[in-house]
């Protein structure tokens, strides 16, 4: 071999080539497989021990690119979040933070993604690097969402300027999450517009 059948994608580079489409089936298979475990039987039950069996793929090499199963279910949502998206467009911004409050109920509530979502929050709490991925994936994702959603409202003179969009996500979506892991209140159809209704005059010029 010569350099220039590495320089010219010869023999090496396919080699490499070839190595990286390996992995990317496998690590395809093993996502998939979890995501299929999840959905079947939750998170609870989910171990890298299942994945393997069910999948074929050796536990060594799941090991070898996840620390545990915590960093397994959070690859699944962060694949699965690729697809999914609770920004809303309206032509105002108080049907825009309702759309997004129910979008977003209804995701946790009745969906495989918010059900990986709940099954990782004490995993979060416990776990400081999980806690750095979710943060700056998960969180900043709703963030960027959110902010966009602000910035709108700004511009058409609908919201306040100096609206700070991590304290309006904390606002709107932290009472979602109390009502599921701690009160336990429904989350009716209405909910959305009695928490934006309550909520707005905070926001609002």
């Amino acid at each position: 071999m010569n350099d220039a059948d590495t320089a010219d994608g010869g023999p090496a580079g396919a080699t490499a080539s070839g190595h990286q489409k390996r992995r990317a089936r496998t690590e395809r298979v093993v996502l998939d497989t979890t995501r299929e475990l999840l959905a079947g039987s939750g998170f609870g039950s989910l171990t890298i021990e299942r994945v393997a069996e069910r999948s074929g793929v050796a536990k060594s090499t799941i090991y070898r690119r996840y620390r545990s199963r915590n960093d397994l279910a959070l690859a699944v949502l962060l694949d699965m979040l690729g697809d999914v998206s609770t920004l809303p467009y309206a032509e105002d911004s108080r049907a825009e933070l309702t759309r997004m409050v129910n979008r977003t109920v209804d995701l946790m509530s009745n969906s495989l993604l918010g059900r990986i979502m709940q099954g990782l929050v004490s995993e979060v709490a416990a776990d400081v690097e999980l806690a750095k991925t979710y943060r700056e994936t998960v969180v900043a994702k709703r963030v960027r969402e959110v902010t966009a959603l602000v910035d709108r409202g700004v511009e058409r003179g609908e919201l306040r300027e100096g609206l700070e969009p991590e304290l309006v996500t904390d606002l709107l979506l932290g009472p979602i999450y109390y009502r599921l892991f701690l009160s336990g209140e429904p989350m009716d159809e209405g909910f959305g517009t009695r928490l934006v209704s309550t909520l707005l005059p905070a926001f609002t010029p």
